[in-house]
């Protein structure tokens, strides 16, 4: 095995680097190999490009690589060896941080070589004693360097770390066995099987209160700065395995010892009767748009009026559009919904409070209102879908029905002013790391990082289950934590096709995530993510579907909360101003991020909610509160926090404690009838073209790079072979060429699972 040493440093020489390799390579011939059957050559390589990339690790030459660096500023990388999405082993080193800690970087340098070579997933996990109560089993969680953490020794003058030898993991001890290299004594004795020194720690995840622990001794001063330190920067070692525990608790199910254990702690009673959160996020509506006539059912609703002057938006040229019960399945043109549009729209050019709906279409669209056929399309954004004297007679069936039966929220808003991207991120990180831009063909440049934690890493390091369910390319997967660390490359469940949710809904509630996200099908004939202009009511039909496979499972339904959501309001017209927020993070230079965005439909189904109207502010942000604090998970957002204050995002948690019974009088089923065909609803590849959130999903997936143009190596390492044919660039592809670009790379990324 050949480990590439990139050294980025600006405070070391390549001179200084070199004594330090050829030292750990006597390391690994002399001393590891020997008892753990593990060899490896370090060797120094020239850096490429302006920093190191996980994703691509262009600077490896070998089978893996590490990383010298200056700054401890790469997200979850700190003091941490991992393989990337290809299964390609990496490691960082950072003089900063080896500063801090008073260590010398050439131990560290051992330390972390050591550990990628032994385990290079950083995922060992070993079943053994609590380290302060002996009789009580816990499964250790090892980077097999750490419980010898301050423990060293020198080669040819090189500082290197000392390192714990197999007989360690031995439950109990060994006559003539020894457990660290050097035997080093302390108060008489050498370091014990599950043992830690002194300056060292441990980690282990207790599976009777679920928990995942660093331990070090209490007195113990400088393990307790170390493990601090490292916590401080919510990137350490600590943190980062916390983060990862999905994949230990994944490899537990192959051991019938192990899983019994963890079995035994799950199946504890839970006064909580919902057990399984599904979110269904459709796309670009407002609360108006398609809930807005429910005053019908409740006059107390901040809807629309049933008597005397509806809501109303007047153009630049003075012509008043006034809200209108004729809403189509399919509109033109998708309505523009950008942040600046969305600014615009909530009247912030005018002055006139959400004014901005009817001008902001017109612009965008070019429209002449000296045209009937243009004013027919210009009242589009103030249409809505009416609901029926009786259920039978509402325009959208299924999402009509559960307002009538279930807890309907008429002051939920999208999480900022801006696209489906953005609000997406909220949804599953509670952030969208300052960015308020989508990337397009015309734009690729808006294609930034979002590699902030997500609710996934929360859910896993808790060991919670969890799924995405999609139908075709889900918009998550540009979320590096999604595929990077957890989703497709790493827990081959994370991602499933609605096939797989309508059969998983059919069995043992046990079986099921505790957590569910279900993305729509965004492209294509069978579109049904309901954003304009493709056809409504494969949408409506999709809710149907999803309500009734959890009502027809007892067992399940009795268990579940069902959250019906969109993501944000596609530029259609609502009329409630959003209030006041904080910014979920100090990322505000593009945007301060301190209003919320435009109110869109949300229900909450379940037999534990009652049939009404709650009209507490929520956003996005909402969900994550309430699964947060239902599953004792960290934060992820400032709108979480308590020290947020009066503008803390509101939890849904006590609108599912009212109720001492489930509810028996939950609809077995709602209408999933096919609504009457369009002939303007959009097909791939027609006019139209493909644009806003779908164009940015195919950009990013037709940007990644082309497995099968490049060499693999061992089934697992891309190599530098360039492709026969220079394609062309995402800015030159036409709809179609788009489409097929990223289908090709969404089956490549899905293969490496």
């Amino acid at each position: 095995m050949i480990i590439s040493l990139v050294n980025r440093s600006n405070l070391l020489s390549h001179a200084e680097v070199l004594p330090a390799i050829r030292a750990i390579n006597r390391q690994i011939k002399e001393d590891f190999d020997p008892y753990w059957s593990l060899s490896a050559t370090l060797r120094l390589e020239g850096a490429v490009g302006a920093q190191a990339d996980k994703a691509s690790l262009a600077d490896m030459r070998g089978d893996a690589v590490i990383y010298l660096a200056d700054k401890a500023d790469v997200t979850e990388a700190l003091g941490y060896h991992e393989a990337n999405f290809r299964g390609i082993p990496y490691g960082f080193v950072f003089l900063e941080l080896c500063k801090q800690l008073k260590e010398s970087w050439t131990v560290t340098l051992s330390h972390e070589t050591l550990e990628l070579l032994g385990d290079a997933q950083g995922n060992l996990l070993v079943q053994g004693p609590h380290p302060t109560t002996p009789t009580k089993t816990v499964f250790h969680w090892f980077e097999m360097c750490d419980a010898v953490q301050s423990q060293t020794y020198t080669i040819d003058g090189i500082e290197v770390s000392n390192f714990v030898l197999p007989l360690y993991f031995t439950p109990d001890e060994q006559e003539g066995g020894r457990n660290d290299f050097l035997g080093a004594l302390h108060k008489g004795k050498s370091l014990a099987s599950f043992g830690v020194s002194p300056g060292s720690y441990i980690g282990f995840y207790d599976p009777d209160t679920q928990q995942h622990t660093t331990y070090n001794a209490a007195e113990d001063k400088k393990a307790s700065r170390r493990v601090e330190l490292k916590a401080s920067k919510r990137v350490g070692r600590g943190y980062t395995r916390k983060a990862s525990l999905a994949k230990a608790m994944a490899a537990t199910k192959a051991d019938p010892v192990r899983s019994k254990a963890l079995r035994k702690a799950q199946s504890a009673p839970n006064a909580d009767p919902i057990q399984h959160v599904v979110v269904l996020m459709l796309e670009n509506r407002s609360f108006d748009h398609l809930l807005g006539d429910a005053t019908k059912i409740y006059p107390h609703l901040e809807g629309i009026p049933q008597t005397g002057e509806k809501f109303s938006n007047r153009s630049a040229r003075g012509n008043l559009y006034k809200q209108s019960a004729n809403a189509a399945a399919s509109v033109g043109k998708d309505l523009p919904h950008e942040h600046v549009n969305v600014l615009q729209q909530m009247g912030q050019s005018n002055g006139t409070a959400m004014g901005g709906f009817v001008d902001e279409y017109i612009k965008a669209a070019a429209l002449d209102e000296s045209k009937a056929a243009d004013c027919e399309q210009i009242q589009q954004v103030m249409a809505y879908f009416p609901m029926g004297a009786q259920a039978q007679d509402d325009s959208l069936p299924a999402l009509h029905s559960l307002a009538r039966n279930f807890l309907l929220c008429d002051h939920w808003f999208s999480s900022m002013p801006g696209p489906t991207w953005q609000n997406r991120f909220f949804v599953h990180s509670g952030t969208c790391n300052g960015h308020v831009l989508m990337p397009s063909r015309q734009h690729p440049e808006d294609l930034k990082l979002y590699d902030q934690d997500t609710v996934y890493d929360r859910l896993s390091a808790a060991n919670k289950t969890w799924r995405i369910y999609h139908d075709g390319m889900p918009q998550s997967i540009v979320m590096s934590h999604m595929w990077l660390k957890y989703g497709i490359s790493l827990l081959t469940d994370s991602y499933a096709a609605m096939a797989d949710f309508f059969t998983d809904a059919k069995g043992k509630p046990e079986q099921f995530p505790e957590y569910v996200f279900i993305e729509p099908c965004y492209f294509g004939e069978q579109e049904n993510d309901q954003h304009p202009p493709s056809d409504i009511g494969k949408g409506d039909k999709l809710i149907a579907d999803v309500y009734n496979a959890l009502r027809s499972n007892p067992a399940l339904w009795e268990s579940t909360l069902l959250i019906v959501t969109y993501d944000e309001h596609g530029g259609f017209f609502d009329h409630v101003p959003p209030p006041a927020t904080i910014a979920p993070d100090g990322k505000v230079a593009e945007y301060d991020f301190a209003r919320l965005g435009v109110r869109v439909p949300t229900i909450l189904v379940s037999p534990w909610v009652e049939k009404s109207v709650c009209s507490t502010v929520f956003d996005h942000t909402s969900i994550l509160r309430y699964v947060c604090e239902k599953w004792s998970l960290p934060s992820l957002s400032r709108r979480m926090d308590e020290s947020a204050g009066t503008r803390r995002c509101n939890s849904f948690a006590n609108a599912l404690k009212k109720l001492q019974t489930p509810r028996a009088d939950t609809p077995l089923r709602i209408a999933n009838r096919a609504m009457e065909p369009v002939p303007r609803a959009r097909k791939l590849a027609a006019s139209p073209p493909i644009d806003g959130s779908h164009e940015a999903l195919l950009c990013f997936l037709a940007s990644l790079p082309d497995a099968k143009a490049a060499k693999t190596v061992k089934g697992m390492k891309l190599g530098k072979t360039k492709p026969a044919v220079k394609q062309k660039s995402v800015q030159q592809l036409g709809d179609a060429q788009l489409l097929e670009r990223a289908e090709q790379r969404f089956a490549q990324l899905m293969d490496t699972r």
